[in-house]
């Protein structure tokens, strides 16, 4: 595939990753608001978003299967209208234990769409541009997950305007799929592996998938109520939750060329230090200039955002052909135990510590991941014969 074709494909692809984390980014501070006005516990909270994140896993040893029986083209497709029609049904019925079963189908559906384009997004990109490629993948992701918080700005929690809302960027942003050309992946000398082959073949990027996932996902949920713990206003954080997305967008673009130039095991190393540092900063900034506190946030979602991309980066150098879908796969299926966990346990810690232990117990799940990285960075290094 050259030319137009490839980057008809690739723009596809990539609007793919706008409409999955648009779904993250305003269905988990939505759903998180409107039950924190209904006195949801922040445990059941966390238990609601787990569902969501449980489908995924669910769905996940099927994904292989599906994008070599049909076109990930057409999964994409599919999925992106059928996401949009579950956003209505789940405002037309807002009631914490309906949209356990409803939350299950989201994740489903969202999780082949992000599935689907990751395999897809590796496939089409060629090492030397690897990084920078998948840095507009992220980007463009990041802006999906800005919109969901601006959104909520926007329209309010309440009533049915943010469901309908969400439905038709879903749609808007799902168009350029209609356009993308490329058929089943087939690899008629290939057998797909299973995904938890393919993970013990690469345990250190699956795993940083799951903490990645359980810090984004616990952020998302949780960062309106931290806010107000320390005075902000629900608007004045959901501003913040985009200023995060759009540091997510902007800073994946340069962040993605050094990608391409330097040791990627020991950038994943750095850019997990500096999100370690921002998160025990975090309490203290509220104190500084607004626009302090925006440049910030803005640094800390661009540098926290690029430890998914590096996950993303890493696998397509590691693996290729069939190996390529199921380790797409189980990197994947990581984002989901990760959202199970990351919300569970912050949610948990919340209602026992106070809402604003969020940061800690996040820097906490960072600490625990962050021995496996450096030794495998420094494992990688040459060494000098003596």
């Amino acid at each position: 595939m050259l030319g137009k074709r490839r980057l008809r494909s690739l723009a596809g692809v990539i609007a793919a990753m706008a409409v999955v984390n648009l779904v993250y980014g305003i269905t988990f501070p939505l759903l998180a608001l409107v039950l924190d006005s209904q006195d949801v516990s922040k445990s059941l909270i966390g238990l609601s978003t787990m569902v969501q994140a449980v489908a995924i896993l669910a769905i996940a040893p099927f994904a292989p299967g599906l994008m070599t029986r049909f076109s990930p083209a057409k999964l994409m497709q599919v999925m992106s209208v059928a996401l949009a029609l579950l956003f209505i049904i789940t405002g037309l019925y807002q009631n914490v234990w309906f949209w356990f079963p409803l939350r299950l189908l989201i994740g489903a559906a969202t999780a082949i769409l992000w599935i689907a384009s990751e395999a897809l997004i590796n496939e089409l990109a060629v090492e030397r541009w690897r990084g920078r490629i998948i840095a507009i993948y992220a980007s463009v992701g990041a802006a999906g997950f800005a919109l969901g918080p601006l959104l909520l700005i926007i329209t309010g929690s309440e009533g049915m305007a943010p469901f309908v809302t969400t439905s038709v960027m879903i749609l808007l942003a799902g168009l350029p799929l209609f356009f993308v050309t490329h058929q089943r992946m087939e690899y008629p000398d290939e057998k797909n592996q299973g995904i938890w082959k393919v993970f013990l073949l690469a345990p250190v990027i699956m795993l940083a998938n799951i903490v990645y996932a359980a810090s984004a996902e616990s952020l998302i949920t949780f960062f309106p109520l931290y806010g107000m713990h320390f005075g902000m206003t629900k608007e004045f954080t959901l501003g913040l939750l985009t200023i995060m997305g759009a540091g997510g967008m902007i800073l994946a673009l340069p962040l993605g060329w050094v990608a391409d130039h330097v040791n990627r095991m020991g950038m994943l190393v750095c850019v997990l230090l500096f999100t370690m540092v921002c998160l025990l900063a975090m309490p203290h900034v509220w104190q500084l200039q607004p626009w302090l506190v925006f440049l910030f946030i803005f640094v800390f979602g661009g540098v926290e955002g690029m430890i998914y991309a590096l996950g993303v980066i890493l696998i397509g150098e590691r693996f290729k052909g069939a190996q390529l879908a199921s380790a797409t796969t189980a990197f994947s299926a990581c984002w989901g135990a990760g959202t199970m966990l990351g919300p569970l346990l912050v949610g948990t810690g919340m209602d026992r510590f106070g809402n604003g232990s969020m940061v800690y117990i996040i820097f906490a799940i960072f600490a625990v991941y962050l021995p496996l990285p450096v030794v495998s960075w420094l494992r990688s290094l040459p060494h000098k014969s003596v």
